[in-house]
């Protein structure tokens, strides 16, 4: 495929991914592994997942990420810079525009509503990506106290997530790098 048409398409379906997913971040997840995995194909399913691990653990929007990480890899810098844009370009124009008119629209009831029952719609968005992700993890005794561990640090100690993710890195390099030591052999 021609370099700019590729550049294109990737902006064209960044884009549309802005567009159409409503909530950000993580309920962008289902719409891009949709578009990028199955429809155009340009990574695979566990490329796509290692991306997304990736994607969460480095500093800045994770949609961000993802599309500059599959814009760079597709087509370099240009790639990145284009795919970047066509995440953020829907975002920044609908959020000019409700600051616009925020004054009119702010007490509308059927908005009140409207942004209600979008946030019903991201929380399925998000526990399908949380169910789908979690298929490709093995339920071993390590995995499974890790994942209790981390909730217990999240909704009972009440610990920064980020410091969650940290604990957890640190715990798969402990535990997990003679498995793939050996896995790798």
């Amino acid at each position: 495929m021609n370099k700019k048409i590729k550049v294109l398409e990737l902006f064209g379906i960044f884009f549309y991914v802005g567009l159409f997913t409503l909530g950000g971040g993580y309920a962008m997840i289902p719409l891009m592994k949709q578009e990028l995995v199955e429809k155009h194909k340009y990574i695979s399913y566990d490329d796509f997942i290692e991306v997304f691990a990736i994607s969460q653990t480095t500093p800045g929007p994770i949609a961000i990420n993802i599309a500059t990480f599959i814009g760079f890899t597709e087509s370099g810098i240009l790639g990145s810079i284009t795919a970047t844009s066509g995440v953020i370009l829907p975002s920044l124009i609908i959020i000019l525009c409700i600051s616009m008119f925020f004054k009119g629209i702010a007490g509308n009831i059927f908005v009140h509503k409207f942004f209600l029952g979008i946030l019903t719609g991201v929380v399925a968005e998000i526990a399908y990506i949380a169910v789908d992700v979690s298929k490709k993890i093995k339920l071993d005794f390590f995995n499974v106290s890790l994942f209790v561990l981390s909730l217990i640090e999240i909704f009972i100690i009440k610990i920064n997530p980020i410091y969650v993710l940290l604990i957890g890195g640190f715990l798969g390099i402990l535990f997990k790098t003679k498995e793939f030591k050996s896995a790798s052999h």
